[in-house]
């Protein structure tokens, strides 16, 4: 009983020191890039010696895949508390949902996925080891649009959304650092929800716009 306690303890301190890890990897990408993200930077951000790094990841760019699948994961956690039914009290709303995932893409730690896909067109590796991320996140986000939009939008529809949305989002967010254009933002929201009532014949407005 003693030595299963004592793996069981040894198990949840190796996932704490994980958790850190990954957490810091997360903070270091958001606020210094990248390539400002260093073994050093992380270790002194996590707490945790750079050589005990080794303990759990073979090398940075584990590391960095880890933090990727994370935020994955803390996105398609937000998008899933959207539409679930004890969440909501009618029908999802298309300007609504597009609001809420700007806003998830605005997130700080959303700059970990620009900064990752920009070293991956040039870093062969790492590009190798994200396009997994990436596509699964895709095709989380595809489902949920599929669930919180059916009938409203045909399932191919509801795809295409989704996937529409998150390319213009990101490049939204990008280019409002450098050129913000507040006065486009939300008669953006309000022209494609329009626009995709009428794309896909919706009887009822998806956007409950009434337009």
């Amino acid at each position: 009983m003693t030595a299963t306690i004592g793996r069981r303890t040894q198990a949840e301190r190796s996932a704490a020191t994980v958790a850190a890890l990954v957490e810091a990897t997360i903070e270091a990408i958001g606020e210094v890039g990248y390539h400002g993200a260093s073994l050093g930077e992380i270790s002194k951000r996590a707490g945790i010696s750079k050589g005990a790094i080794f303990r759990h990841f073979d090398s940075r760019t584990d590391l960095v895949v880890a933090a990727a699948n994370e935020v994955r994961h803390r996105h398609i956690r937000s998008a899933a508390e959207v539409i679930r039914p004890e969440n909501r009290t009618g029908p999802i709303d298309l300007v609504e949902l597009m609001v809420r995932v700007r806003g998830q893409i605005r997130h700080r730690t959303n700059a970990v996925w620009f900064e990752l896909l920009v070293a991956a067109r040039t870093e062969a590796d790492l590009r190798e080891r994200l396009e997994p991320v990436a596509r699964a996140l895709l095709a989380e986000v595809e489902e949920l649009a599929v669930a919180a939009l059916s009938p409203a939008l045909p399932a191919d529809m509801a795809r295409l959304l989704a996937t529409s949305l998150i390319h213009m989002f990101d490049g939204e967010a990008i280019f409002r650092s450098t050129y913000p254009r507040p006065e486009l933002e939300e008669s953006r929201i309000t022209h494609i929800a329009g626009a995709f009532d009428r794309l896909s014949g919706a009887t009822e407005p998806v956007s409950g716009s009434g337009s």
